[in-house]
């Protein structure tokens, strides 16, 4: 395959292939000559590690087949400073060639994006001690605590404890909105057990996460009525699709986990796949 650098002039002819909420504007990249595919690229730094990242994205018209040769056009363009790329890729480009030509390049799954579509449905019944609510005043510390244990669980690279801390902090204080950004939390005979963040962007929600911070509370169900509730609460105030994340333990697909979440309406939108370079 003849591969060359993209110029100003293929943006175009790019612009095609890619999907309608992906700007190419400003990227740099590799395009094969022979075909209608592409590896564009940007970069950036990620907060919390500082770590250089480069940013893949995968531009292809039928058929997309051959990669191996364009993905090793674009990671021999890394710079030295760049220390992981990652890319995004459906569930079918996952499960196809160039998913295959990834892993032969030693990317490994990270990330799963899922999405389920919510109807009207009954909040579930909850034991006289038990109470869901949203957050109240006094309680920030305990949102702070489940999102900085959600995002350390995710992080590849050790971050300092104080500064995922203040980061989650700084970042729920500026966001928290009942139109917008909201916490739910589980209360049980006057402790609270369980947290979940939520995010609104109309019709749409993301469940950012559900945290049970407690290892002796894990067992007694809190993380699945809890995100129950919200999707009832939702469900109610208009919101008919839900998503969320679930982090691949050790780079392995969790093919079980995913099996389960299927059975719960749950589908896998796009696979966050990352390749470590120094």
């Amino acid at each position: 395959m003849n591969v060359r650098d993209v110029t100003p002039a293929d943006l175009d002819r790019l612009r095609a292939l890619a999907p309608d909420d992906t700007d190419i504007d400003g990227r740099a990249g590799v395009i094969s000559a022979a075909a209608d595919q592409a590896v564009l690229w940007r970069d950036g730094v990620h907060p919390l590690t500082d770590r250089q990242e480069r940013q893949f994205i995968p531009l292809a018209g039928p058929p997309p087949d051959r990669w191996h040769n364009l993905l090793r056009a674009a990671l021999a363009a890394l710079p030295h400073d760049i220390s992981q790329v990652r890319i995004e890729v459906g569930p079918s480009d996952h499960n196809g060639p160039l998913g295959d030509a990834l892993r032969a390049s030693d990317f490994v799954d990270q990330i799963l994006r899922i999405r389920k579509d919510i109807t009207a449905a009954a909040e579930p019944d909850l034991a006289a001690d038990t109470r869901i609510r949203q957050l109240g005043p006094g309680e920030e510390h305990f949102a702070v605590h489940c999102v900085s244990r959600a995002i350390t669980q995710a992080l590849d690279t050790p971050v300092p404890a104080s500064r995922v801390r203040q980061f989650v902090s700084d970042w729920l204080n500026d966001g928290w909105s009942d139109k917008t950004l909201r916490s739910y939390i589980v209360e049980c005979g006057g402790a609270l057990v369980a947290h979940a963040l939520v995010s609104l962007d109309g019709s749409a929600g993301e469940l950012v996460d559900v945290v049970v911070p407690d290892d002796g509370q894990r067992s007694k169900g809190w993380s699945r009525l809890l995100s129950t509730f919200i999707e009832a609460r939702l469900s109610r105030e208009g919101v008919s699709a839900l998503g969320g994340t679930v982090v691949t333990p050790d780079g392995v697909y969790p093919s079980q986990l995913v099996e389960n979440l299927g059975r719960a309406g749950w589908r896998v939108e796009s696979v966050s796949m990352i390749r470590k370079t120094g």
